[in-house]
């Protein structure tokens, strides 16, 4: 459920309930819009401006800073003119710049323009500061000459009678080395075209000096373009634009790591599915490093997963008859010198260690190698050159540059080479200014970190920053897409940087202050709707806000305004956004534990009777992910909730690409997730389909999703349960041949869903094949084929408990009536029930009984290989990698598994993995097939299998998927927690042997 009426731009606000917006709701999206545009006004400051704003820290003594980061201000004194330059340096990308200096406070040398860290910021006397020497180019707005070098070299703009107005504004190409200016909607044209292209040491910066007393001069950063220009949904990158003529590139060579593809000419690599793999990524220059002449990549983007980053280095190995090796610090042939993470490396021997750390390398960082003279190699950080240098004994005469592409480095751009010069390692350079970023995915990640650490400064920074910069840099680009891949990226983001728990205190800070200040009641608004919106798009960012503490306010919240609405509409806010987000933090299976912690389902329950039928529909959503098996009772909801539910179906239906309604931003497949959920309780099912359900159920299986149309079929077939339903379900025409079509769809959740919902409606009479329970005289056909193959394994019976054998084709899951999923445990915890699968029991050893692990041990599932049952079995217990089995034979991992020698940095493979999900556990990746010859129908089957096992609470610990899913596996489980992994001995206990046969 994201929240719409919340959004920042200039569209109009969604309404609710298919009625208009109220006038708060309408009045609070404006002041909001307002905020943003008030950044924009010549009177107000970014935090992003501030970050490129005038450097107090680089300037002449007589300059000052004023308190909005943005104002330079030349103080008294006499004889004497003085400088400064930004915060910020730029080595590439378009930049603007919006400066103020009013006319009666120039001077004679007022002057704005372009200074690298070498040009000077004083000079005794009125002159022309910026321009006297060779690293600063000025324009003198009071002359309105252009000097450079200590030379005048033109009038700007050429025209006579021209007086530079008290606002202007000038652009940056650094690109292609070109400064220009525009005011009054007039381009001036170029003023300066000669300007350092891709200079390591001389970074451009944005500089005034001035000799007037008291002159101000203002400088305010617009926005940028960067190289990077074009960005997918998801935000791959596509560098777009040509190399500027003259300059000169290294390039990679096509021999490369096994994972790699090169683009654009060999500037350009990427690691495929860095998401699977962890190495394979080494690439290495075409052309040997040349002497003083840098060699400099950038990295572009990285994965949320493994640790180390990039590693940069040289070997003598020449590329094109070079064997490859997984990582780069493995390589013992040749000379070859690699600097990893903290250290350098020699043919994979540590040598040095270095203060600096390449695994904590960000997006947009750069790192660089230079071979001097004096054999010699210098190592580059962000333009900054260590310094600590590397000197071998003997250094081959020919080396070539080497990035190894590791962890979660992704993808690299091969920088423009720079000629150095000689620089002495004891010697660090003039200070280097940041390079600015770009407004690509990357860049809006970036800003992300840089307003949680604004943030992070608590009172030294007021409430209106604060909310400003949440606003644009956190909320607002949740809403610049419709991407739900983006969104989650970005949700993922912020709860890899910690941000839950830091807008939890910022909110305890704000709370604190109450809501009578419109700047506190905006900070509280953007704050709670960042949290309703990414709790929506992220998982892995909800289950940061149950860990945090952010539930537990939202609770509070519930509990101090109640559930009756409010004339206060402030107060409505605060609990329909409290409401939202734990609604949103409820689909999240590891805060189960946080709700039965927090007695969840008993401070919602009284919003089910609120006059507000839209913050009853909301709870009576949330409470349908939370409420125990036993307890559905306290789901019972009145026909006006459910209507409201199935009017945001109908709307979410009508926007066929998001599959959103307007309503609240619910998805289609949560609100039919919730209906299947509200079903358990019997007199919802007829409500539900009294109010006109199954047409939109139909509809939403008609959209060609596979995951919809599943949990479409789903809920028809719970609705089905009841007598009453079938016959009215079954009147509209288009269910069966819905359904129909469905059974022949390619995906095996879809055709179950489908056969298991036309068995309810359309019973097909006759069937025979009907296994109801272990003493049935007519034993179900799938269940003996699965019990041919077991004896075929040779397994002793001594090992079995047939009384509790059970089959779970479809036929027979039906019959009993079964559910697809349970919830085992204490506290309760889901998992899915195996169609498709038949279990044979085992017989528990006598500490299941004294653990009570039935009744509070969870469950889980293990898949495996057919040749690991007979181990496993003879053990007793689930087997570790390296565990010596019963015989001697050590157990070892299987292949496409990590091992010990092919697993990421930090990857412990002596563990053991689960999942709730026996879609994830019986997947070809961890239950491999085996041939299978039936005796008696003489036909060829593939089986698998996968154990079933009570796992203790609290005993292991849960993370996404590592199979490399391309969708969602399982409808009740994100893929962001469907894997547990434990190394706790004696956690697990096996009571059950699947077989699936194919």
């Amino acid at each position: 459920m994201g929240n719409e009426s919340s959004r920042l731009d200039k569209k109009e606000s969604s309404t609710r309930g298919g009625e208009v917006a109220t006038s708060f709701e309408r009045a609070l999206t404006e002041a909001l819009r307002e905020i943003i545009e008030d950044c924009q006004d010549s009177t107000s400051v970014t935090p992003e401006q501030i970050q490129h704003g005038w450097d107090p820290a680089d300037c002449s003594a007589n300059m000052a800073v004023l308190e909005d980061g943005v104002t330079a201000r030349r103080s008294t004194r006499s004889m004497q003119t003085d400088a400064i330059r930004g915060k910020k340096g730029y080595r590439s990308g378009t930049h603007t710049f919006e400066f103020k200096c009013i006319s009666r406070e120039r001077g004679s040398h007022a002057m704005v323009g372009i200074a690298t860290p070498d040009a000077p910021l004083s000079c005794d006397g009125y002159s022309n500061l910026l321009g006297s020497t060779s690293a600063s180019w000025g324009w003198n707005l009071t002359d309105r000459n252009l000097v450079h070098n200590g030379k005048v070299i033109g009038k700007y703009p050429p025209k006579s009678n021209y007086s530079v107005p008290d606002t202007f504004y000038a652009i940056l190409n650094a690109d292609k080395g070109i400064l220009s200016f525009k005011a009054n909607d007039e381009d001036l044209g170029v003023a300066f075209n000669d300007l350092p292209r891709q200079n390591l040491l001389k970074p451009l910066c944005v500089a005034t000096c001035a000799s007037k007393d008291s002159c101000d001069i203002r400088m305010k950063y617009m926005g940028c373009s960067g190289k990077i220009t074009q960005f997918s949904e998801t935000g791959e990158q596509v560098v777009s634009t040509v190399a500027p003529t003259g300059r000169t590139y290294y390039t990679l060579h096509p021999n490369c790591g096994d994972n790699i593809q090169l683009m654009h000419n060999g500037r350009v690599a990427k690691r495929q599915n860095a998401g699977v793999d962890f190495n394979d990524g080494v690439v290495m220059t075409a052309q040997p490093l040349k002497t003083d002449e840098l060699f400099e990549v950038r990295l572009d983007t990285k994965v949320a997963r493994w640790s180390g980053c990039l590693e940069i280095g040289f070997t003598s190995n020449a590329p094109d008859s070079f064997q490859i090796p997984p990582t780069m610090t493995q390589c013992k042939e040749g000379v070859t010198l690699m600097w990893s993470g903290s250290n350098i490396m020699k043919n994979g021997k540590k040598v040095i260690e270095l203060d600096t750390d390449l695994d904590d390398c960000s997006i947009g960082d750069t790192i660089g190698i230079v071979r001097r003279d004096d054999e010699s190699f210098h190592l580059y950080y962000n333009g900054e050159v260590l310094r600590r240098a590397v000197r071998l004994r003997s250094t081959p005469s020919i080396v070539y540059g080497v990035i190894d592409l590791y962890g979660q480095a992704e993808r690299i751009t091969v920088l423009g080479t720079q000629l150095t010069g000689s620089l002495s390692a004891s010697r660090a350079p003039a200070k280097t200014k940041i390079e600015a970023t770009g407004n690509d995915p990357n860049s809006v990640m970036m800003r992300m970190r840089e307003t949680l650490d604004l943030i992070k400064m608590g009172s030294d920074i007021d409430i209106r920053t604060v909310s400003i910069s949440i606003a644009q840099h956190i909320l607002q680009p949740y809403h610049d897409t419709e991407s739900e891949r983006l969104r989650q990226r970005f949700g993922d983001h912020l709860a890899d940087i910690g941000a839950a728990a830091e807008l939890k205190q910022l909110l305890e800070r704000l709370n604190a202050k109450g809501m009578g200040s419109e700047h506190v009641w905006l900070g509280m608004n953007v704050v709670r709707s960042s949290c309703w919106n990414y709790s929506d798009a992220s998982l892995r960012f909800c289950k940061q806000l149950g860990q945090c503490g952010i539930l537990e306010m939202m609770l509070k919240d519930l509990d101090r305004y109640g559930p009756h609405s409010s004339t206060d509409e402030k107060k409505r806010f605060i609990v329909v956004s409290a409401m939202s987000i734990l609604h949103n933090s409820a689909k999240a299976t590891e805060n189960k534990d946080v709700y039965f912690r927090l007695r969840a389902v008993q401070r919602i329950s009284p919003f089910l009777k609120s006059n507000d039928k839209e913050l009853a529909s909301d709870a009576l959503l949330t409470l349908s992910y939370v409420v125990e098996d036993d307890k559905v009772n306290l789901l019972e909801a009145d026909s006006q909730s459910i209507t409201i539910i199935l009017q945001r179906l109908q709307s979410a239906l009508t926007n066929p690409t998001t599959l959103r309604s307007a309503e609240g931003g619910y998805s289609a497949r949560e609100l039919v997730t919730g209906l299947g959920n509200i079903g358990a309780n019997d007199k919802n099912k007829m409500t539900i389909v009294d109010n006109g359900a199954v047409p939109l159920l139909v509809d939403l299986m008609k959209v060609d999703r596979h995951a919809e149309q599943e949990c479409a079929a789903n809920t028809l077939w719970i609705l089905a349960r009841l007598d009453r339903n079938k016959g009215q379900i079954a009147k509209n025409r288009e269910v069966i041949p819905t359904l129909t079509k469905l059974t022949a769809s390619s995906n095996l959740a879809v055709k179950q869903a489908a056969d298991r919902a036309l068995m309810r409606v359309k019973p097909v009479f006759g069937l025979t094949q009907v296994y109801i329970g272990p003493s049935a005289d007519v034993k179900c056909a799938y269940r003996s084929l699965c019990e041919r193959f077991k004896t075929s394994l040779k397994l002793s019976e001594y090992f079995f408990n047939e009384e509790y054998d059970m089959c779970y084709c479809t036929s027979c899951h039906c019959a009993r009536g079964d559910k697809l999923y349970y919830a085992r445990g204490n506290p309760a915890k889901d998992y899915g029930v195996p169609m498709g699968w038949c279990r044979f029991a085992l017989k528990v050893p006598e500490r299941a009984k004294a653990l009570e692990v039935f009744e509070k041990w969870h469950v889980a599932f293990h898949g495996t290989t057919v040749r690991a049952v007979k181990p496993i079995l003879e053990g007793g217990d689930l087997l570790f990698p390296g565990d010596i089995i019963l015989g001697g034979k050590e157990l070892r991992e299987e292949d496409g598994h990590f091992t010990d020698d092919f697993k990421p940095e930090g990857f412990d493979t002596k563990q053991l993995f689960l999942s709730p999900s026996i879609r994830y556990s019986g997947c070809d990746v961890y239950a491999k097939t085996t041939d299978f010859k039936d005796t008696l129908t003489k036909k060829r089957y593939k089986a698998r299998v996968v154990f079933q096992v009570c796992i203790r609470p609290a005993s292991y610990k849960v993370g996404r998927e590592t199979i490399a899913a391309e969708e969602e596996i399982d409808p009740k489980f994100s893929n962001q927690e469907i894997e547990w992994f434990t190394k706790e001995r004696g956690c697990v206990i096996l009571y059950g042997l699947l077989v699936k046969m194919e």
